[in-house]
């Protein structure tokens, strides 16, 4: 299997997989902050066999300090995220989120500047590619219908830059996809990574006590959690494997954007109410399959 099916596979896999987060939270509705706790509880719990069976962990230093920084960025963006939806609502987070792809696209050839010149010197490939990343990060920014605030803006600009620049970070830390099989580099940073959230996230609780020991330890928190941290576990290790085999992150950002259309296809099928734009859905889809015709030339 070449490295581009490999990639393309694992990106739908990672997104058709995730949609079982928001499905889980939607129906059992457990303390944000909370669930995301026992979430990574589980996520270490799943990934310590498959660590110690991939090997251990790395023993760069470097690897450590990256992963630091992402684990401290995402935890500081989670707490952002959830205070926004609280004031503003789902829908205008739903709407900003996705213009991050854009900077990520535009980011990455700073990173890797021989990357730019492979698409200047096949400019009609190049053109197709980033016309790909902007329709489907449009569509995605259409999918819900409320109206984007200032206010909105103002609050969620962080989150919006995590989710630009850390898939790059990310992708620094994956590397380039491994000549003797998997790699265990993105198992090990989906443990640590969850490790050191849960340390970050420890001290939030202890210091700013958004949530109390009761709530934490209720039913509805713990198994939701422990439940969501099945597919999250599922899903970050279909993605980033799926990182470390992709030459530019925007692109598997492009297919993770379907997951909005599964979850709009799953309501439509069970009955549930959902106001999401249908259309803007299929333009996801679409923009996936255009993504997976251009690379395979």
């Amino acid at each position: 299997m070449t490295d581009y099916i490999f990639w393309i596979t694992l990106g739908l896999l990672s997104a058709l997989i995730s949609i079982g987060v928001p499905l889980v939270q939607e129906n059992r509705r457990g303390h944000p902050l909370a669930v995301s706790i026992w979430n990574k509880i589980g996520v270490v719990v799943f990934m310590t066999p498959v660590v110690f069976w991939m090997g251990g962990l790395p023993d760069d230093p470097q690897f450590y300090i990256f992963v630091a920084i992402s684990a401290i960025v995402w935890s500081i963006s989670d707490v952002i995220y959830f205070r926004t939806i609280m004031d503003t609502g789902a829908g205008v987070v739903s709407r900003l989120l996705p213009s991050a792809v854009i900077l990520s696209f535009v980011g990455w050839f700073f990173l890797d500047p021989s990357l730019f010149i492979k698409y200047m010197q096949h400019p009609l490939q190049g053109f197709v590619l980033f016309t790909i990343v902007v329709a489907a990060t449009l569509f995605a920014m259409n999918l819900k219908s409320c109206p984007i605030s200032w206010k909105g803006i103002k609050l969620i600009w962080f989150v919006i830059l995590a989710a630009a620049f850390m898939p790059l970070l990310e992708k620094i830390i994956m590397g380039q996809g491994s000549q003797g099989g998997i790699s265990k580099i993105p198992f090990a940073f989906i443990f640590v990574q969850a490790l050191m959230m849960i340390g970050i996230w420890a001290i939030f609780a202890v210091v700013k006590k958004p949530i109390s020991r009761q709530v934490f330890f209720t039913e509805t928190s713990w198994k939701t959690g422990l439940l969501i941290s099945v597919f999250s576990t599922l899903a970050l290790c279909a993605r980033f494997t799926a990182l470390q085999y992709v030459e530019h992150p925007a692109f598997l950002s492009v297919l993770l954007f379907t997951d909005a259309f599964w979850i709009l296809l799953y309501h439509r099928i069970t009955g549930r109410k959902d106001h999401s734009n249908i259309w803007a859905g299929m333009g996801i889809v679409v923009c996936a399959a255009a993504l997976v015709l251009v690379k395979s030339f």
